[in-house]
């Protein structure tokens, strides 16, 4: 490739802040909440002009996950803010349990403390409750930004390296970001793998990978005989797309050239399951998802990573953040539920090892990926997301690395929260 050499630029710092949060997706949005509501002065930046993620930009309108999809079930992993978020979408009507007959989930009483295990819901919906929570928890918002590059400093004494912020494309140009705790939630540990973090990447190593696949949503089906998926409100009905295949999301060509690829093929897509299904016969696409539903890229190599043994035997570490109970989605070629209640994630796998000042979230944790396959559910990213965002604003109250936050400390804020971390299981 040629190359092409940019004059060195002074760039406008767009401000200071205790804690930035690289990405607005469900671990970005529960970060940023989480931070505000601590008390952390915190900016979250997003390229969309919403907040969601895959939950909203790529269509993904149904959060499973929330407790084992079969018995023992009696544990509910998902609380805190990810069930604030449904309670709040289910008060308006922008929400609803979404009972799997495959696997004989049953809907609960869809209360605090007694939801299902998974829920259909509008993305405008979404959108407009998760915009609300940033905005009460007093956080800034930088939409239409783009990261780009990283700021580290490194000691000249010990050679460690600290990221104290990020730098931003936006429609005014580019500026600094600065912050003395930066949240990875970028889906893609962007922030991280710029400034130097080992990364497993198990898509490229050859291993047994999740494929990628646009979401659309069609209208005008025969809604009381739906045998297709139970991503249905009202008159919508998400449908899985196009598969992606194989390629690198995190090279702009491969993203892009997949992203045609995709969306060429939706109506043909579409007319191969209206052959198969009656209820389908009058209906219509009436959207696609603005981004690809990109399920796997990077795991950052963190101070743990979780193992598919941790997730089979239900281990809760003492480090325990969140809790997860989701089923092995595609390792073992079916789908392997769990046969406990959950199983904890460790702070340690949001800690990259060689890296201060930064914290990741979200689908690029420290993992390998049987284990990703399980906790990779959008109510388990949640979670995550709020952990991270309590110890940020944590560490910055406190003065210290987040690689030295008082765990049990932030254990004891996180279940204050209404958070499950493992002390219910």
């Amino acid at each position: 490739m040629n190359t092409y050499y940019e004059q060195a630029k002074t760039i406008p710092v767009y401000g200071e802040y205790d804690v930035v949060v690289v990405g607005g997706g469900c671990a970005g949005l529960a970060a940023a909440v989480a931070a505000g509501r601590n008390g952390a002065k915190t900016l979250i930046i997003e390229r969309y002009p919403f907040f969601g993620g895959t939950a909203t930009a790529s269509l993904m309108a149904d959060i499973v996950g929330i407790r084992n999809q079969v018995e023992p079930n009696d544990l509910q992993v998902m609380k805190g803010l990810g069930e604030e978020l449904i309670l709040r979408m289910l008060a308006q009507g922008g929400a609803r349990a979404a009972v799997s007959t495959a696997y004989k989930s049953t809907e609960r009483s869809n209360t605090k403390g007694d939801l299902s295990y998974s829920y259909a819901f509008s993305t405008e919906c979404f959108k407009l409750v998760s915009l609300q929570m940033v905005r009460e928890a007093g956080c800034d918002i930088l939409f239409h930004a783009f990261f780009s590059d990283t700021i580290k400093e490194t000691c000249p004494e010990t050679g460690k390296e600290t990221v104290k912020g990020v730098i931003v494309e936006t429609k005014s140009g580019r500026y600094a970001v600065m912050g003395k705790v930066v949240i990875d939630a970028s889906g893609d540990g962007d922030v991280a793998a710029r400034a130097g973090a080992e990364f497993m990447d198990y898509k490229m190593a050859g291993e047994k990978s999740l494929d990628d696949c646009l979401m659309y949503k069609v209208t005008g089906f025969d809604a009381e005989n739906v045998t297709i998926g139970s991503c249905v409100m009202g008159t919508d009905m998400v449908l899985w797309g196009p598969s992606a295949g194989w390629h690198d999301s995190t090279d702009a060509r491969s993203l892009s050239d997949m992203e045609v690829d995709v969306r060429l093929r939706v109506a043909e897509d579409f007319e191969k399951l209206k052959a198969g299904h009656a209820e389908l016969k009058d209906a219509r696409i009436s959207e696609t998802a603005p981004l690809l539903g990109i399920r796997q890229t990077r795991f950052i190599k963190g101070e743990y990573v979780i193992t598919g043994e941790d997730v089979l035997t239900g281990v809760v570490p003492g480090d325990s953040v969140a809790m997860a109970a989701n089923p092995v989605i595609r390792y073992y070629g079916y789908r392997r539920f769990l046969e406990h209640n959950g199983y904890g994630i460790p702070y340690r796998s949001f800690v990259p090892e060689k890296l201060d000042g930064l914290l990741v979230a979200g689908r690029c944790i420290s993992s390998d990926q049987i284990a990703y396959e399980s906790w990779r559910a959008m109510s388990t990213v949640l979670c995550m997301g709020e952990a991270a965002g309590t110890a940020a604003a944590l560490a910055v109250k406190t003065g210290v690395e987040p690689r030295a936050v008082d765990v049990k400390a932030l254990q004891k804020q996180l279940i204050e929260q209404g958070a499950e971390i493992g002390q219910n299981k």
